[in-house]
C-alpha cells in the first residue's frame, strides 16, 4: 500500500506546514472524488478486477481523502489528529510491510496455519472491516473510531497479502 503511505505522509506534511493546498482537500468536490474512488476500489475488489494490493491501496487512500474532507468541516483546521493520524497510518503500514509482508515467504508452517485460521474467522472478514471503516467515517463524534477501523483494515490487508504471497 505504497500509495496510502505516500498520501498519508503527504497529508501530514501539508497539515504541519499549513499549506495553501489544504482548503482544496476539504471541499465537497474532494469529498465526492474520494467517495467515487472508494466505490470504484470496492467494486474492483468485489468483482476481482484488480489485485488485492491495488484495491486495498485505493480504498485506504480514498478513505483518507474522504476522512479529511468530511471531518475537516467538524473540527478545527489545526486539530492534532489531522497531523498525527496520517503519520500513524504511514508508520503502521510501513512496519507491517517491511516486517511481515516482505518476509512472508519465510513463515513457518505453524504460523501459516494460525494465519489461515484467523483469515477464516468471520469477525475478521474483509467485508465486516470495510463496513466498519465506512461507518467510522460517518461518526465524527468519536474521533478515535476511524483510526481503529483503519488499523483493523491494515492488519487484515497484511494477513491477506501474506497468504497470497505464501500461496503463489
Amino acid at each position: 500500500m505504497i500509495g496510502f503511505i505516500l498520501c498519508s505522509v503527504s497529508l501530514a506534511a501539508l497539515v504541519q506546514n499549513q499549506n495553501q493546498f489544504l482548503p482544496l482537500l476539504a471541499t465537497p468536490v474532494a469529498l465526492g472524488v474520494g467517495l467515487a474512488l472508494m466505490a470504484v476500489s470496492l467494486l474492483a475488489g468485489y468483482f476481482k478486477k484488480a489485485p488485492t494490493v491495488i484495491w486495498h491501496d485505493g480504498f485506504a487512500t480514498s478513505g483518507l481523502l474522504v476522512w479529511y474532507a468530511y471531518w475537516m468541516q467538524e473540527f478545527n483546521y489545526d486539530a492534532p489528529m489531522f497531523f498525527f493520524f496520517p503519520l500513524y497510518f504511514a508508520l503502521l503500514t510501513s512496519i507491517v510491510t517491511l516486517t511481515l509482508i516482505n518476509k512472508s515467504e519465510y513463515f513457518d508452517l505453524e504460523s501459516i496455519r494460525h494465519l489461515r485460521h484467523l483469515e477464516k474467522n468471520s469477525y475478521f472478514n474483509i467485508g465486516t472491516i470495510v463496513a466498519f471503516v465506512l461507518i467510522s467515517l460517518l461518526i465524527t463524534r468519536h474521533y478515535m473510531l476511524y483510526p481503529i477501523a483503519m488499523t483493523f483494515f491494515i492488519i487484515r490487508h497484511t494477513m491477506t497479502v501474506c497468504l497470497e504471497i505464501i500461496d503463489s
